[in-house]
């Protein structure tokens, strides 16, 4: 039916999506080819990391989302509740490297990357785009409130698992998880909730944008 055909506006984003996911696509294979070729390259590191997890989950839902903005004038529930997740992810990626990680001195014989736009990507272009596009993108359906437990289980569990995994072979993603820092065990839990109050906060607020939108167009 002629309402089901996607706009213009929404066919613009859809093309911005694809070319963020052509972004990703290139930091991520320059950070792991650089690793690989100076025998830096610890697979079960790497990909333990926030970042990089969430990286590949928005590289997937972006192909998606670009692809079915083509398609359709208007997501998925399911879609939409993927996108409200990673919304507040790349933000608190963004806000956690730039204010606490990054510029912190390396370890002695840490491999240090000659290319420096795979984290500017990953960190700043990423976060910013994905909080524009979810401002600035009024085709999505309504949201349950129970989307905010939704998007909560993914880093509750990450940050369980980096803690316990740690705990067995002395690696830690981020310092901050680690319970023989000088803040201990109370400096863990106090950057767990903070950052969990802070997740809880960001999908409040897209979820905000997201009834106001359904609001203004009747949804």
């Amino acid at each position: 039916m002629e309402a089901d055909r996607p706009g213009s506006s929404r066919v613009t984003i859809g093309v911005l999506s694809l070319v963020a996911a052509i972004a990703l696509i290139a930091a991520l294979t320059t950070q792991i080819t650089d690793q690989v070729l100076n025998g830096a390259f610890v697979p079960q590191e790497y990909f333990s990391y926030f970042t990089t997890q969430t990286s590949l989950a928005n590289l997937v839902a972006l192909v998606a989302s670009g692809i079915y903005h083509f398609q359709s004038s208007i997501d998925t529930v399911k879609l939409a509740m993927v996108r409200h997740a990673l919304f507040a992810y790349a933000i608190i990626t963004g806000t956690v490297y730039n204010l606490l990680l990054r510029g912190l001195p390396t370890e002695p014989g840490e491999f240090v990357s000659q290319f420096t736009f795979p984290n500017e990507v990953l960190h700043v272009v990423m976060p910013i785009f994905l909080a524009l596009e979810w401002l600035g993108n009024p085709y999505r359906p309504r949201l349950p409130w129970w989307s905010l437990l939704v998007g909560l289980i993914y880093p509750i569990t990450w940050a369980i698992g980096a803690v316990v995994r740690g705990h067995w072979t002395g690696w830690y993603p981020y310092d901050f998880l680690d319970p023989n820092g000088p803040a201990g065990w109370s400096g863990v839990w106090l950057h767990i909730g903070g950052i969990a109050v802070a997740i809880i906060v960001l999908l409040t607020v897209a979820l905000g944008i997201n009834r106001l939108y359904c609001r203004i167009f009747k949804r």
